[in-house]
């Protein structure tokens, strides 16, 4: 059993559990750590059970609580090898493992996938125990082949839908932020996540949470909207075939498994 539920997921900040039969994984901890525990709460788990803290890269806003929530517990946490010692420096009573490929964490096998994103390093995750697997995959500016075939054998799949062009191009971000963004190393537009979902027919994949929505440049139902109309041309039905989600910055009872 391996399930993905994200608590937190948007510009503001990013966590979400990871959790199998014999353990708890946090999957980044950027957001306030008195927060992060109270929505641990709802799952029956304390700071005090998680196993591990799988870091994707060093913003902010994926790494905000790592001092807190490393007080006083030796929990395990892994971050790419290029932003290690960094890391290293924003927790307390645990060790960082530095990760370049694939490792074993409390009977759960995590491999990586190297994100294109504007960081040190920046990878997103894919997380199996026995014959399933789930996925999270935000901050990265491309799709690729490689991307689709690392989501493909899993059953569930959190992946960034960060920002519909046309809000991002008439809004009011300065004109260096909106190239960041639309660049090569920023975000996945809701246009580019569709690309990927068109093309899902076929592979394991059966539950799905749009993730990292900007607050200023999306909205929950165009996010939703164009991965509906992805899934219809890439032949599969929402509700059907797929069970669609979007993820939200500040409270979700969303769980992947």
């Amino acid at each position: 059993m391996i399930k993905l539920s994200p608590l937190f997921s948007g510009s503001r900040g990013n966590c979400s559990l990871i959790q199998s039969d014999s353990c708890n994984i946090l999957l980044d901890v950027g957001y306030q750590y008195k927060q992060i525990v109270a929505r641990l709460a709802d799952f029956n788990v304390t700071p005090a059970d998680i196993n591990a803290i799988v870091i994707t890269h060093e913003h902010s806003d994926h790494i905000s609580a790592l001092p807190y929530i490393t007080r006083g517990f030796n929990t395990a946490v892994y971050a790419p090898s290029a932003i290690c010692d960094y890391i290293s420096q924003r927790t307390y009573c645990s060790s960082v493992t530095a990760i370049d490929g694939a490792f074993n964490t409390g009977g759960v096998t995590v491999d990586v996938y190297r994100c294109s994103h504007d960081s040190a390093a920046c990878f997103g995750y894919r997380f199996t125990c026995g014959a399933e697997s789930v996925a999270g995959v935000t901050d990265t500016g491309c799709v690729t082949d490689e991307l689709i075939a690392f989501l493909s054998p899993c059953k569930g799949i959190m992946i960034e839908s960060n920002h519909d062009v046309n809000m991002l191009q008439n809004g009011a971000y300065p004109y260096v932020l909106k190239r960041r963004i639309m660049s090569d190393f920023g975000h996945l537009s809701n246009d580019q996540t569709s690309q990927i979902l068109s093309k899902i027919k076929g592979t394991a994949i059966k539950q799905i949470a749009l993730a990292h929505l900007s607050e200023q440049n999306n909205t929950k139902e165009l996010a939703f909207s164009a991965a509906v109309g992805a899934l219809e041309k890439g032949g599969l039905t929402e509700g059907k075939d797929i069970d669609l989600f979007v993820a939200d910055q500040y409270y979700n009872r969303i769980t992947l498994c």
